[in-house]
């Protein structure tokens, strides 16, 4: 039996199960799906097709311009890294507080580092980062035995002077180290105040010898001083003696970290072990600061061989040479004479050889068969007398003529 009159068969699969009939020449009706239905389709194509075979979970990718897939910065492995590193700086940031709360690094650097320790008393700090220290303006202490140390109001060890040089005066200043100073004598046992005696006793004129000599200071602590005295007490004779090769030492019982931080050569100066001077700006970085300075503390305890303590082979050219260059740039402005006092190993006695500057070499005063006292670096009294004597003769070729008096015309 045919269809029933007026539904075709297309009409029935548009009615199919469940569906309604339509009357004759009536349109069929769409239905379209709901929008949460629409949702779900949209999100089940999407898993179907960026899911990995096998994989249990979706896993969400961004798709470049090109199609390619890339991690998204949510994913596990760069959450893990990122919490990493945040992890190290924070660690590294703490450790750095701690050190700089601590004081941790230099604690380390103070048993690495080389200390003045006679008549502290008498020193004080210097603003002058070259120096690091020097005789305090008024200081007046007595050390063991009574030993007097007077330091008037210039920074000298002497009696009262005046800035400005008295006209008629030959001022003569005597830079050094401990020998100058006089460490084991009085004021007026050293040989700068010796020699000042005996040129106003004996001589013809007015003299003054000024004691500029500041405990184990080495070359360039010296230079530094001379430039002061040239520039502001007018001298005649810059005497030099030098006897000190090495680092430069700081005050004991005093802080240093200053004088590292204006001037971080210092860590090249005292190291060992330290980074290559274009990376010097690495000190600032607490942490590695503080490493290297244990690596130095570490092969300074075990005693390595490596260790020279005092780099005095490193840093004895570097010396002389800014000496000869001081000498160059100021020999028209002052007169100049290098003093070797006879004591025995002296490196620097025939550095200044071919110069041009006079060498006083006191050595080669003395008879081969003397008293031992004329050997120490720290001689008694009667020896800085006999220095004084030896120097006196010396003199007249080292300091300029004087002035003849004017005579007025009849």
């Amino acid at each position: 039996m045919g269809p029933p009159m007026g539904r075709t068969g297309a009409d029935n699969k548009a009615g199919g199960a469940g569906g309604k009939l339509r009357a004759p020449g009536v349109a069929a009706e769409r239905h379209y799906p709901s929008a949460k239905l629409r949702r779900r389709r949209i999100k089940s194509i999407i898993m179907d097709t960026e899911t990995p075979e096998g994989a249990g979970t979706a896993s969400y990718t961004n798709t470049d311009m090109t199609g390619t897939k890339s991690s998204s910065p949510g994913s596990p492995a760069l959450r893990l890294a990122a919490l990493l590193a945040l992890e190290c700086i924070l660690l590294l940031a703490l450790a750095d507080g701690y050190i700089a709360w601590s004081g941790l690094d230099m604690r380390i650097l103070g048993g690495l580092i080389y200390f003045q320790g006679a008549d502290v008393e008498a020193h004080r700090l210097s603003e002058n980062t070259t120096l690091h220290y020097e005789l305090a303006p008024g200081a007046d202490a007595v050390f063991g035995g009574g030993r007097k140390v007077t330091v008037n109001s210039l920074g000298f060890r002497d009696p009262p002077r005046d800035a400005a040089k008295p006209a008629g005066v030959k001022r003569i200043i005597c830079l050094g180290s401990s020998n100058t100073y006089g460490a084991l004598v009085n004021d007026g046992q050293t040989y700068p105040a010796q020699l000042e005696r005996l040129l106003n006793a004996r001589g013809r004129g007015k003299y003054e010898v000024w004691n500029a000599g500041v405990c184990t200071y080495m070359i360039p602590q010296n230079l530094e001083a001379a430039r002061r005295a040239i520039r502001e007490y007018s001298p005649d004779l810059l005497l030099f003696q030098l006897n000190n090769s090495g680092r430069r030492a700081f005050l004991l019982g005093q802080p240093f970290k200053r004088y590292f931080d204006a001037d971080p050569g210092l860590y090249l100066e005292n190291l060992r072990y330290a980074w290559p001077r274009p990376l010097n700006f690495l000190r600032h970085w607490r942490l590695f600061r503080a490493a290297v300075l244990y690596l130095n503390r570490v092969s300074l305890a075990g005693k390595d061989p490596a260790y020279d303590w005092n780099k005095t082979s490193e840093l004895l050219p570097a010396d002389v040479k800014a000496f000869r260059e001081f000498y160059e740039q100021n020999k028209d402005k002052v007169r100049m004479a290098v003093l070797v006092v006879p004591v025995p190993g002296n490196k620097l006695c025939n550095s200044f050889d071919g110069l041009g500057i006079p060498v006083i070499r006191l050595a080669e005063k003395l008879p081969a068969a003397h008293d031992p006292e004329f050997d120490k670096i720290h001689p008694a009294p009667y020896v800085y007398r006999w220095y004084a004597e030896k120097l006196m003769s010396a003199l007249p070729g080292l300091l300029p003529p004087r002035a003849a008096p004017s005579r007025s015309v009849p």
